[in-house]
């Protein structure tokens, strides 16, 4: 008896096992739940070799396919992360069927944190493009929109420490010294969490939050805007979170939303263009497909106060499109790490809003943007020695930008490239920014600027660039009138 059960157990086992096999020819591909081109089956002789990497290839070929592989996932992530609250999927399991981004925890312990120069760059390079967009008689402000562990961390696994100051408060006081705009979304989301702001089983706020979020946008602006007070909505139990569908991406929970009731003013996608039902079309732009919304353009074809808009945004910015677009009569949103400053038009407004998790994103690389002039560099700066400097030809703009040593001091924060020979001296001060990019590198301070072709600048210079209390000499470099 006992061996006849051992028999069945393993007959059992093996069964449950071969299922998914036996099930390959029937079922239908899993491209749609991946959200990606499958992996193609690899070959075993590749370029008249043997393939060293197939047996890596063909287990992400056949995990790419392998049926019931949502279903197992759901089954397993349910077991860890709801009956014994353990992280699973990129997920933590918090109280009250509350769930964090495994992210969450860094920018919540602070084990992620910024150097002081990178903190310094980020809050310096905001500060050249706010020069840039009142330069332009326009409003700017930033947005910084915190994780869900920084409103909600009474829902946060008590295992986690919470740290007395993170990147969020050190930008936010760099921010606060160099006279940077910004709206304090964390403070605003915090005094406002009792009402429900942010999703449970979502990684981003809700449409109330979103509202809460955009009135102080427009508020930091200084701008006229409806407020939509005392509008009506439903709170209905119909929102499929994006942390819900890591944790089961067959099933899962629902979360609740709000929709409110109102009118919006007409208007029309200039971009992408030929788009023939706008109400659908935006409700795609709300949702996490992410299709074709890197740059989304649009005309009130109401009557509005504000004239334009230009909003570099993330995520985050899904929910605020219905309020921005009601507010200007052309707007534009830009998903891109590179914002794109010429597209500010005279008097435009700018919005530019990130979540903390990728704070480092500001620096990665320099904005679209004509280094201003200055007119003098630091007097007292000590020499720093030899630097490799590159010129380069972008087309619509000379790039400058190089290396600085990582033991450079903080200073001001500020870096001045000056120019000299040629047909003339110029002073400009740069990004301070490592293009790690271009560089191929892992350094940590570098400076980046983009030379206004109108200028006429032609001929040999010479490099010099002053940062961290320092002047350092560059490689010469030569441009010509074809480069412009």
């Amino acid at each position: 008896m006992k061996k006849a059960f051992k028999i069945a157990y393993a007959a059992l086992f093996l069964a449950v096992c071969a299922t998914p096999l036996a099930l390959m020819p029937f079922v239908q591909s899993n491209a749609e739940i991946e959200k990606k081109a499958l992996t193609e089956m690899p070959a075993f002789v590749k370029d008249g070799k043997i393939n060293t990497d197939f047996s890596t290839q063909f287990e992400s070929w056949f995990n790419d396919r392998l049926p019931l592989r949502s279903e197992l996932l759901s089954a397993a992530n349910l077991v860890k992360g709801e009956l014994l609250t353990s992280p699973s999927s990129n997920v933590i399991s918090g109280s009250d069927g509350w769930i964090f981004f495994d992210t969450d925890k860094l920018d919540y312990m602070n084990t992620n944190a910024l150097t002081d120069n990178q903190i310094r760059s980020i809050a310096v390079t905001l500060s050249l493009i706010q020069e840039n967009v009142k330069g332009k008689q326009g409003s700017f402000t930033f947005v910084p929109m915190p994780n869900k562990a920084g409103v909600y961390d009474e829902y946060f696994p008590s295992c986690y420490r919470k740290a007395d100051e993170n990147n969020y408060s050190r930008l936010c006081a760099q921010l606060n010294d160099l006279g940077v705009n910004y709206v304090d979304m964390l403070k605003l989301m915090r005094e406002h969490k009792d009402a429900g702001i942010y999703h449970k089983r979502d990684s981003h706020w809700n449409y109330l939050g979103a509202l809460i979020g955009y009135n102080a946008i427009m508020d930091s602006l200084g701008k006229p805007h409806k407020t939509y007070d005392g509008a009506s909505y439903k709170y209905e139990k119909d929102w499929r979170g994006d942390l819900d569908k890591l944790l089961y991406p067959s099933g899962g929970f629902m979360d609740y939303q709000y929709h409110f009731n109102i009118e919006y003013q007409p208007f029309r996608f200039t971009a992408p263009v030929g788009v023939g039902d706008v109400q659908s079309q935006l409700e795609t732009f709300m949702s996490d497909k992410e299709e074709n919304d890197s740059r989304i353009g649009t005309a009130s074809m109401g009557t509005v106060d504000n004239a334009r808009l230009y909003m570099v945004r993330d995520s985050f910015g899904r929910a605020l499109l219905p309020f921005m677009i009601d507010n200007y009569k052309n707007a534009m949103f830009v998903r891109t790490d590179c914002p794109e400053l010429p597209q500010v038009a005279q008097g435009a407004d700018m919005v530019y809003e990130i979540v903390e998790r990728n704070f480092q994103n500001l620096i990665a690389t320099a904005p679209f943007m004509f280094a201003p002039e200055r007119d003098s560099v630091p007097a007292d700066a000590a020499d720093g020695g030899m630097i490799e400097t590159t010129c380069s030809d972008e087309g619509y703009a000379i790039r400058v930008y190089g290396t600085l040593p990582d033991d450079l001091p903080v200073g001001d924060g500020r870096m001045y490239v000056k120019l000299s020979g040629g047909n003339g001296d110029h002073i400009f001060e740069a990004f301070p920014i490592y293009e790690k990019k271009l560089l191929k590198g892992e350094g940590r301070n570098g400076f980046s600027m983009m030379i206004d072709p109108s200028l006429g600048m032609s001929g040999d210079f010479d490099v010099t660039v002053y940062a961290g209390e320092k002047v350092f000499s560059g490689t010469k470099t030569t441009i010509t009138a074809d480069e412009q």
